[in-house]
């Protein structure tokens, strides 16, 4: 059996791990110790040092030796009185300043008693700045080094105007104070800034989804740019077994998203390259920016910091990029790695949440199939045969009847052909659907419906296709039931991102100075993402409607 000798390349390391488990017990127990006892502890073994060093070595004068071994014997019984009956108030109680006065009055009486401004109890004063940082953070050591100060200015005040100064040791102890409250005051700051991103972070937003896509990614980002001092965040994920997916920008309160189906853009932009131990990631950020046209984002900043973040999950994987332009702390990369596991796990639980909506709508849709529509259309035959036997008078009462019949079919029907199970990218022909379900709008409303769809076809997804017709719908009910329009004009002109529609009446219009929005339309376009403006014609009414373009199917 062959025994492996241990090279010379070991013997530094095995030196070295003694000193790590040193290291590491006295870190974990210094964190578990309560910072409490910590400083009370700090306090009888700076009392007991002192004792033992003025026995050792008198200060002088002597004729004032008693007088100090007696204020360092008191100070040390209630060091002591304070580890055995600690004062139970919160630890950031402003009780706790009367207590740090008491230690820095008596360093300043010790001081006075033992050669001034020379006095090797000077060295005390710095534990007052640091058990008052470790409270209240930069105030404490703000407010420490000037109490520091106003002891070291009563104290050595009679030694600077005794003739005998000794104005070097005041001005190097002041800066010292001053850098000491400095250095300690930024800990203390860091600190307190990153329990407070801590627990913002842990606010995560709990009902940020949505049935629209942008408003609960835009609540997701705003949420971890807040955290990282409203930084810019670009979050691109695929599919973990398909070559298409989406990126995300969020910058400066707007969000931006693109949904990438290119089996060449996830070649060369695979999550799996970003696994966030990339040093270059502002490298990588730009050429993703410049394989994304659609993103608009200004790259030109050189005082940007880059960190990026993977992650990964049942269905999806991505990386998340964090753009810093303020000074980014030592803790940003940590965050950025919790946000981006938390935005992986956010999309797994939307993408579960949705499926289960689709099944149940499926489900709906095969009752209303089974029930409804059937019911619908034996209705309609019923009508048909009693119409054959009455006067014609009648029999137009009853046409229009059966007319509004057909019409609920036919939502009901669109309703349920876009909830079966089908191919992905199930997607309808405007030309080809709205024909049939216009002349119904003629025949209800009695009115004239001219419709435009530009030279090149249109296709939107048919879930899409619905909410059009409830648009148009609603649009031609309002325009003949209050406008009194006998003509009604529908215009659809398609952009790269956008379904533009425009539908005009020519009915009395509004009346006043104010344009009134249709309530029911507003909230309709603002759930679909869309715009909504009312526009003034003469006469008539008029509205434009830009839909975003969303492909997926819901």
């Amino acid at each position: 059996m062959a025994i492996t000798q241990p090279t010379r390349n070991d013997a530094p390391a095995r030196a070295h791990r003694p000193a790590r488990e040193f290291a590491g017990l006295a870190r974990e127990w210094l964190l578990r110790t309560d910072p409490e006892r910590l400083i009370c502890l700090g306090r009888v073994i700076t009392a007991a040092f002192a004792i033992l060093a003025i026995y050792l070595d008198p200060t002088r004068p002597n004729s004032l030796l008693y007088e100090s071994r007696v204020v360092l014997g008191l100070y040390l019984l209630l060091a002591i009185a304070l580890v055995i009956f600690p004062l139970r108030y919160s630890f950031i109680s402003p009780v706790h300043l009367l207590i740090h006065g008491i230690d820095a009055a008596v360093v300043g009486w010790l001081t006075f008693l033992t050669n001034e401004l020379v006095s090797p109890f000077f060295s005390i004063l710095p534990f007052v700045i640091l058990a008052m940082t470790m409270r209240w953070g930069l105030k404490g050591a703000a407010l420490g080094a000037l109490i520091a100060l106003v002891v070291q200015l009563v104290v050595g005040l009679p030694d600077l105007l005794d003739g005998d100064a000794e104005l070097n040791i005041f001005i190097m102890r002041s800066i010292y104070f001053v850098l000491v409250a400095a250095t300690l005051g930024y800990f203390g700051a860091y600190r307190e800034r990153s329990r407070q991103r801590l627990a913002q972070l842990a606010q995560w937003p709990p009902g940020a989804i949505g049935e629209d896509r942008v408003s609960w990614l835009s609540i997701l980002l705003e949420h971890a740019s807040g955290v990282l001092g409203d930084a810019h965040l670009l979050v691109m994920w695929r599919e973990q077994e398909f070559e298409s997916g989406c990126v995300a920008y969020w910058a400066n309160g707007t969000l931006q998203l693109a949904d990438l189906r290119h089996t060449d853009f996830w070649r060369r932009h695979d999550p799996d390259h970003y696994d966030g131990r990339d040093r270059r990631s502002g490298e990588a950020l730009n050429g993703l920016f410049a394989d994304l046209p659609q993103i608009h984002a200004n790259t030109d900043q050189s005082d940007r910091k880059v960190f990026s973040a993977a992650f990964s999950s049942v269905r999806y994987r991505g990386c998340v990029f964090v753009v810093s332009f303020a000074n980014a702390a030592d803790d940003t990369k940590d965050l950025s790695q919790i946000i981006a596991t938390r935005v992986g796990t956010e999309l797994e639980r939307v993408a579960l949440i949705q499926a289960a909506r689709s099944e149940g709508r499926m489900r709906l849709a095969r009752d209303l199939h089974d029930s409804v529509l059937q019911n619908l259309t034996a209705a309609r035959l019923k009508l048909k045969l009693i119409g054959e036997g009455i006067p014609d008078d009648a029999k137009t009462q009853l046409t229009e009847v059966g007319s509004l019949i057909l019409e609920q079919q036919q939502c009901v029907r669109k309703f349920v052909d876009e909830n079966r199970p089908g191919e992905e990218g199930n997607v309808a022909r405007l030309e080809q659907e709205l024909p049939e379900f216009l002349e119904l709008l003629r025949t209800q409303w009695n009115c004239a419906i001219d419709v435009s769809h530009g030279p090149t076809p249109l296709v939107v997804p048919k879930w899409m296709l619905y909410e059009i017709m409830q648009l148009i719908s609603e649009a031609a009910s309002n325009a003949v039931r209050h406008g009194r329009a006998t003509v009604l004009r529908i215009a659809f002109v398609r952009t790269a991102e956008l379904l533009n529609l425009e539908i005009t009446d020519n009915g009395t219009g509004i009346s006043g100075e104010q344009e009134m929005k249709p309530l029911s339309l507003s909230q309709r376009v603002a759930e679909l993402g869309g715009k909504l403006a009312v526009c003034r014609n003469s006469p008539g009414f008029g509205l434009k409607i830009a839909l975003p373009l969303k492909l997926e199917v819901r």
